[in-house]
């Protein structure tokens, strides 16, 4: 999340940049910016030197994000130029002092052992798993920095050396190559990359092999530390959240202390790629996790425990005098009632027959909705709700604050118009409303946050399959069977999992007047499941799950081989 929050940032103008040159600043630092490099996915970071009360630290921030502060400093006029560097040399030295801080770094290879000990079957592939190992290298050093007692993301000024030569020494490589080569070698280039980078577990273990005995003793030490802290802190949120004790982890395996490819970040991203996902949005599955791991903030755990269980509502349904009211599995939203601005607002669905008692929690008292069998809503012709109108709006001084150390991001100031609130009651008309909008797909922030930077659509509007389904009762949740299958609801679609085998596909649902009954189309065999008075979904015989797992990857891409599993249905209870 702190990524959204600096998102902004992007849309100062760039600042001019004079490397080696004192900057004044209003703040009363002087900042001294003394390199910049891109690193191997094609941003730029710079690094420089704060000095004030005769004290030095060094720094490091993507590009973009400097601009804030460079706003508010001066440059000398006439600044020497910095000594001329030969084109190749962009990136920073791998040559360390001979103490260098802290000592592990002694262990690690130079960019140029990189490129003479790692070989590949030609000069292609020999350039992409150097480039893949120059990256892993770089996670490495962002591994080691987990050790206990250090601040997170705290790097030493060796440490950011080492770390800009791999990633400026990999952006160099890979850009130096796909600038000249055909538009086909450099598709096989990246497609090798990305398959030694996220898929190929011997590249983990190849660059591991480039350590020194005793840097590679050190890092098996503090990653299985972090390893074992960042599950400590899953279980302690997953027991808060359920209420009961975290359930038994299975054994590790004995190349545990890699961090390689069945890291939660990898399956995730796996996973999201074999259940249809695109690139973009897996990619931000897998890094999403990832940020749980390094920091322990385990936010699908908390959203999970927040998502209910059972019937939902999905879609909007709008009255002819303009009152809507927008559901998702979670909340309604609760529109267009004379000036009231929109609010969101907890709701419950309760069965009376062939219809559904939907109530919602609005003030001063909850309004009372039935969902008919015609899926129209029916309810009072004149409700009185309380809520807030906008009478006039403030200007506002804020600035932004990192994350960090909440400190003021220099230069980031600016006035804001915010609304003035005034509470009121407004009498509306619920009497009818009828389907105007389907419900649609859920969409993860990290892919939203993704697409937006990256100037993409949504990613789940790229599936028009599973994008939408009929305004009207859904199903939210995850369900287990003692046979093994796993039913996980969204609001368009259902996952399935058994065995090895998992896949999406759509699901309808029925309100009669003896049972709630779910219908997911599953091939040429659909697996029909009534709801019981007990929360259980049951059903009768086996269902069949075909689907796919990530194989590898070739000149067009990553690559998939089918996967079947049989499971009984039987019983599937709510899970936690």
């Amino acid at each position: 999340m702190a990524g959204i929050a600096l998102l902004p940032a992007v849309a100062f103008a760039q600042e001019p940049l004079k490397l080696n040159v004192p900057y004044r600043c209003e703040d009363g630092v002087t900042r001294t910016v003394t390199s910049c490099v891109t690193n191997a996915r094609g941003g730029e970071v710079c690094y420089w030197k704060e000095q004030q009360g005769g004290q030095t630290n060094e720094r490091y921030n993507v590009r973009s994000q400097m601009d804030g502060w460079l706003k508010t400093c001066k440059a000398p006029d006439a600044a020497p130029a910095p000594a001329a560097q030969p084109a190749a040399a962009t990136t920073a030295s791998t040559r360390l002092s001979p103490t260098p801080n802290p000592p592990y770094l002694a262990g690690f290879p130079s960019v140029d052992k990189v490129k003479s000990d790692v070989r590949g079957a030609n000069a292609v592939d020999t350039l992409a798993r150097q480039v893949a190992t120059l990256e892993q290298l770089a996670g490495f050093l962002r591994r080691m920095q987990m050790a206990p007692g250090r601040a997170y993301m705290q790097f030493t000024p060796d440490e950011q050396q080492l770390l800009a030569a791999y990633n400026g020494a990999a952006s160099q490589m890979a850009d130096g190559y796909t600038r000249t080569a055909s538009a086909a070698d450099a598709k096989t280039f990246q497609n090798l990359e990305g398959k030694y980078s996220l898929l190929d577990p011997t590249t983990v273990t190849s660059s591991l092999a480039l350590l020194s005995p005793a840097t590679r003793a050190q890092f098996d030490q503090i990653n299985r530390a972090a390893g074992a802290e960042a599950q400590a802190r899953a279980d302690r949120i997953n027991g808060t959240v359920n209420g009961q004790a975290p359930p038994p982890q299975p054994p590790q395996s004995s190349n545990a202390s890699a961090p390689g490819r069945n890291d939660p970040g990898t399956l995730a991203a796996r996973r999201c790629l074999e259940l249809g996902g695109t690139e973009l949005e897996c990619a931000a599955k897998g890094l999403s996790i990832g940020f749980d791991d390094l920091t322990g903030i385990h936010l699908n755990a908390l959203l999970a425990a927040d998502t209910p269980r059972g019937i939902r509502i999905g879609g909007t349904f709008k009255t002819t005098s303009g009152e809507m009211l927008g559901f998702d599995e979670k909340v309604v939203n609760v529109a267009s009632c004379g000036k009231l601005v929109p609010q969101s607002r907890a709701y419950s669905v309760t069965r009376r027959g062939d219809a559904l008692q939907v109530e919602i929690a609005t003030a001063p008292k909850p309004l009372a909705l039935t969902l008919g069998a015609d899926g129209r809503f029916a309810g009072p012709p004149s409700f009185a709700l309380e809520g807030e109108v906008i009478v006039g709006y403030q200007s506002v001084y804020v600035e932004q604050r990192r994350t960090s150390d909440n400190s003021v991001v220099v230069g980031s100031g600016h006035y804001e118009q915010r609304p003035i609130f005034e509470a009121r009651t407004e009498r509306c008309a619920f009497g009818s409303l009828g389907a105007s909008a389907p419900t649609y797909a859920q969409s993860s922030v990290p892919a939203l946050v993704g697409a937006i930077a990256q100037g993409q659509p949504d990613p789940a509007s790229k599936r028009p399959e599973t994008a939408q389904a009929p305004a009207g009762p859904r199903m939210s949740g995850t369900y287990a069977a003692a046979g093994g299958l796993r039913i996980e609801f969204q609001p368009t679609q259902a996952v399935l999992d058994c065995g090895d085998a998992h896949v999406v596909q759509p699901y309808a649902t029925k309100n009669q007047a003896d049972a709630f009954r779910v219908t997911i189309q599953n091939g040429n065999a659909a697996v029909a499941l009534t709801l019981r008075p007990d929360g259980a979904l049951s059903g009768s015989g086996s269902v069949d799950v075909t689907g796919r797992v990530v194989s590898g990857t070739d000149a067009n891409g990553v690559t998939f081989a089918p996967r079947s599993a049989r499971c009984n249905v039987g019983v599937l209870t709510p899970q936690q």
